[in-house]
């Protein structure tokens, strides 16, 4: 009886340990890169994504870039595509001259993978480049657009519109479904063509 206990006992235990472990390895660190580029014909903003592994089941979920924008220019949407058959994405939410930044605007465009066979359709491969999708702005280019940082004083839990502007990318493959696998930005803010 006493054998049967101890079993128990160093079966739950070591259970534990390896489940333990398991978790920790589970949690992948964040891998995909952003840039905002400027197309060829000197109008279209372009954004880019390029991952530092191949995930494994390759299933994206959920995505948002945020961009920012010189309040005085204006800057309207327009002419939104995505690169990517079948991964839609959309202008999702926009502030306008917060108080953390009166000189900008955010605007955010979402991603959600869970429409048909979306989620299977960036074939991420390990440092491979990939455009996301595309859009212009009603009055032309505009110096200044970038990618919003993340230590922008407006990217923050509780800001003055109460809003999550945060960049974002959640891909099975990367981690758990709670994870964001946004790495951070490269590339420069936008100089248009004069």
């Amino acid at each position: 009886m006493k054998t049967n206990k101890s079993f128990r006992l160093l079966s739950t235990v070591f259970g534990g340990m390896v489940l333990a472990v398991a978790a920790t390895s589970a949690f992948a660190e964040a891998t995909l890169e952003y840039k905002l580029a400027l197309a060829e014909d000197g109008k279209t903003y372009e954004v880019w994504m390029k991952p530092s592994s191949t995930p494994k089941p390759d299933i994206s979920l959920t995505g948002q870039v945020t961009i920012k924008v010189p309040n005085t220019a204006g800057f309207k949407v327009t002419d939104l595509k995505s690169a990517v058959e079948g991964a839609n994405w959309v202008e999702a939410s926009r502030v306008d001259a917060p108080k953390e930044d009166a000189s900008s605007d955010y605007i955010s465009f979402s991603f959600v993978g869970l429409q048909g066979t979306s989620s299977r359709n960036y074939a991420w491969t390990e440092g491979k480049e990939q455009l996301v999708f595309s859009f212009t702005n009603e009055g032309g280019c505009i110096d200044g657009v970038a990618l919003m940082a993340d230590d922008d004083a407006f990217n923050a839990a509780t800001n003055s519109a109460n809003t999550n502007p945060g960049n974002q990318f959640t891909n099975l493959g990367w981690g758990a479904v709670s994870e964001n696998h946004y790495k951070g930005n490269y590339g420069d803010a936008i100089s248009c063509k004069k």
